[in-house]
């Protein structure tokens, strides 16, 4: 069978799962409850818990009963996008959060001010919220979010003569790191990685906005982007503390890290454990702050209510109650999480100190650039990025092309 044929099989084979799995005629179970489908990806520790706030959730709920039902993360949007094709979809999904703004915009999900979602608004963290803002509404409630800290190997920060401590500011970063860098044993103060979403909390921190608050307007050529990308440039550049790991062939960031050849990175909480097992001595801090402070980026997911759902509102009921500040806390505390909602952060008690560092950091989260395909804004801007880090352009010209480029292809079509 050629591939063409396979192709075709696969897609009539997921069709019919899809049909068989939400046919009308089995909309509700046996004892009459109505059945909302919920498409989440989640794994086996965190589907554990999801299960435990159904049955509590459906308690106060007797008509209703919540189906959860998994899907691969890896291929979540075109299973979603195919399943709405054929009037097929779940009563709500748990989505990337680059995912919402498309959602949106083919109005297939639920405004969440018509069940009045401004009334419980500010229980968010601001940032992650903003993931889910669309042409001036709410799509999205996020139920999982994360960012980056600065790791830093306290280690070598001891045999630098140093105080093993994030620095403060970008400009006590470089005069810390040309202590902590030495190049002729492929030893460095930082490395970095080229994508956007990676070096957003150098532009946040800098006060620049990828895109205007309205979504219409791409703001990368703006002098406060200009200003922190000629920073990040004089990183490898000029101040030569930075170990040009962006670079193809390069020793990866989080490696280089491990290896004892990188002082400090950006990581997220993600990888706490996997350090930890390497026996390192490390520490995390907040990043270092420029002009408008420290800052980082947002990661995570959104949950989202889709305009067909006969049961929409009791699935938003659903949502908010899933993500209030009692189960963020029950959530966050079994899995070792980050709260979303702001109630929790006073119920949450970790033990790990490190995860209290990237909840302080979350509180400084910049807004995330919301587009209708986040995958081609990287695609964009992420080579201009290297040809004004390796000065193969001028930053604001890099900037400059990056802008026009995003404003035809993203905004204006």
């Amino acid at each position: 069978m050629d591939e063409k044929k396979i192709f075709i099989a696969a897609i009539i084979a997921y069709l019919a799962l899809v049909f068989v799995c939400w046919d009308d005629s089995i909309a509700t179970t046996a004892d009459g409850r109505k059945i909302l489908a919920f498409w989440h990806t989640y794994n086996d520790l965190e589907e554990q818990v999801l299960k435990e706030i159904i049955k509590d959730w459906e308690k106060l709920n007797p008509g209703f009963t919540v189906r959860p039902v998994r899907i691969p993360f890896d291929g979540h949007k075109p299973k979603l996008r195919t399943a709405l094709t054929v009037g097929q979809g779940p009563d709500m999904a748990r989505v990337d959060w680059s995912f919402v703004c498309e959602l949106a915009r083919k109005n297939a999900v639920a405004n969440l001010e018509s069940f009045e979602f401004s009334k419980i608004r500010d229980q968010y963290l601001k940032a992650p919220l903003e993931t889910g803002f669309v042409d001036g509404n709410y799509y999205g409630i996020p139920d999982q979010t994360t960012c980056v800290a600065m790791f830093y190997n306290k280690q070598m920060f001891r045999e630098a003569g140093l105080e093993p401590a994030v620095p403060a500011t970008w400009e006590e970063f470089i005069e810390v790191g040309k202590k902590l860098t030495n190049s002729s044993n492929g030893q460095y103060a930082f490395a970095m990685t080229n994508t956007l979403w990676w070096n957003l909390p150098f532009f946040n921190s800098f006060g620049a906005r990828v895109i205007s608050a309205d979504g219409k307007k791409c703001e990368l050529a703006s002098d406060r982007a200009v200003a922190a990308l000629e920073m990040m440039a004089s990183l490898v550049n000029e101040h030569k503390v930075e170990a040009g790991a962006w670079r193809p062939g390069a020793i990866s960031p989080e490696q280089g890290f491990v290896n004892g050849k990188y002082a400090m990175i950006f990581m997220g909480p993600w990888n706490l454990a996997k350090f930890k097992n390497t026996n390192m001595d490390f520490g995390v801090g907040l990043i270092p702050g420029g002009p408008a402070g420290t800052s980082t980026n947002v990661g995570g997911t959104d949950i989202v209510v889709f305009k067909h759902s006969p049961y929409a509102k009791e699935a938003y009921n659903f949502l908010t109650y899933f993500t209030n500040a009692r189960n963020q806390a029950r959530w966050c505390s079994k899995l070792n999480q980050l709260p979303i909602n702001l109630g929790a952060y006073d119920l949450v008690k970790f033990e790990d100190e490190h995860l209290k560092t990237f909840m302080e950091q979350m509180k400084h989260a910049g807004v995330n650039p919301v587009v209708t395909s986040y995958g081609l804004l990287e695609d964009i801007v992420n080579p201009e990025m290297e040809a004004a880090l390796s000065g193969q352009k001028s930053v604001r010209d890099a900037l400059t092309s990056a802008a026009e480029k995003i404003q035809t292809q993203l905004l204006d079509s």
